[in-house]
């Protein structure tokens, strides 16, 4: 008997631990290729919603019902970054440890966590985001006197976008905002993205299939990605524009909300935060002062530096589930609200600014996982086909070399074994996709 109940346990264990595996996998994909799977309304592209132990949240009349804690009046909203999900949160002794349960049990605040396409525009999840959060106070059993939101990396970027969102929408959940913590937020901005524009740039500019295939490649990601290389925070910031223009800023200015309080969390590379390493490449992904918002130009956010907390020796990734960080997290949160700046009337202003481009696009007509998977494969081998012919018919390089003398010996040996190595391989593809 026990051994059936210890194999009926490892196998719970195994069953949790391929869901968990397979939903990060999901959040990779979304991340990388999102707006593609959104736009084609694929069955892999991930809905923003609010989950808890691995399960959405259905926002409905029978919501506090179902939710297994009490509810507070004080909500935390946690938001995860880039490629992630909201069990990036979990310390790794426990999946039921983390930032928004630790608040709970220490100063009563009730934690949503967010799950979403992080590979969307930005903008797209700022409105979805907003939203979603109009919709949670309207199902919420009690008055809400508090919301505070804690965001990593993008996540910050995102929270940013539904703040100047939701008054265009006609919401007022953002005046019950109190602080916004911000960990490893790139306000002005990601390098990584930077250097990945530059680079698949200059690769499309050389006349040479090969480099020119290779910038194609890197250029497949995703429009959340490309946000990042400005922090881009509103639809104006990217309508009307190429994404691959090179290093050109087009970002609209997002001023802070004057009744929120925000604290910012940076961490570095190395344990030595004046080390070059720390100074040039910040926490690997985000330099200090995109994070602290410090520019010389237009695109500076006044932050109150004195809410500014730097961990040295403590990467990006590293700053979703640190004891200390939680512990700078909870002295900043158990400060005493700052009084709102804003009244209900405020939003009204607004109402009659609303337009359906500050609502999200949804699809009504998405298709199941299975049927994205097949979709999605489909897609990927058909690209595959047109860049390899793509890279058959260009071939510049030997054009040049087979008119220079013994060079042109190499180079047409060359050439044909690349013909024949392709060829073979479009036939093959071409079997697959029929």
């Amino acid at each position: 008997m026990e051994t059936d109940q210890y194999k009926q346990k490892n196998k719970s264990k195994t069953v949790v631990t391929l869901r968990k595996g397979l939903q990060v996998g999901e959040s990779i994909l979304n991340g990388i290729v999102g707006d593609y799977l959104s736009g084609s309304s694929n069955g892999l592209s991930i809905d923003m919603q609010f989950f808890r132990h691995g399960q959405p949240l259905v926002l409905d009349k029978g919501f506090p019902e179902k939710y297994d804690a009490p509810l507070s009046p004080k909500i935390c909203i946690l938001v995860h970054g880039l490629l992630n999900n909201e069990t990036t949160w979990n310390y790794r002794e426990s999946d039921e440890i983390n930032y928004g349960s630790l608040l709970q049990n220490d100063l009563n605040y009730t934690p949503f966590y967010v799950r979403y396409n992080t590979g969307i525009h930005i903008s797209e999840n700022g409105k979805l985001l907003s939203q979603l959060i109009a919709s949670l106070i309207a199902v919420y059993p009690v008055r809400v006197k508090e919301i505070v939101m804690i965001a990593h990396s993008m996540g910050g970027l995102v929270v940013r976008s539904a703040c100047h969102y939701a008054p265009l929408q006609g919401a007022d959940w953002y005046l019950q905002v109190s602080k916004l913590i911000f960990m490893g937020t790139p306000h002005l901005g990601a390098p990584l993205e930077k250097f990945g524009n530059a680079v698949t740039y200059l690769l499309k500019k050389v006349p040479v299939s090969y480099t020119k295939l290779t910038g194609d490649i890197i250029n497949l990601r995703s429009a959340g990605i490309k946000d990042l290389r400005y922090g881009y925070l509103t639809d104006e910031d990217w309508e009307g524009h190429h994404p691959d223009q090179l290093l050109k800023n087009n970002k609209t200015i997002v001023p802070l909300l004057e009744h929120v309080e925000y604290f910012l969390v940076t961490g570095t590379l190395t344990k030595d935060p004046e080390s070059l390493a720390s100074q040039w490449f910040g926490d690997v992904m985000v330099l200090k002062s995109s994070a602290t918002g410090h520019s010389r130009n237009k695109h500076h956010l006044d932050f109150n530096l004195k809410n500014h907390k730097e961990f040295a020796g403590v990467a990006h990734q590293k700053l979703v589930n640190h004891p200390e960080v939680y512990d700078q997290i909870r002295s900043w949160m158990s400060k005493k609200r700052k009084t709102a700046g804003f009244s209900p009337s405020d939003t009204t202003l607004n109402i009659n600014k609303r337009k359906s481009s500050h609502f999200p696009k949804v699809s009504d007509n998405k298709k199941s996982k299975l049927s994205g998977i097949k979709t999605l494969s489909a897609d990927a081998f058909k690209h595959s086909i047109s860049k390899l012919e793509e890279l058959n018919e260009s071939r510049i390089t030997y054009k040049i070399l087979n008119h220079i003398p013994l060079v042109n010996i190499f180079s047409k040996e060359i050439e044909n074994t690349q013909v024949q190595l392709t060829s073979k391989m479009l036939r093959s593809l071409k079997k697959l996709v029929t």
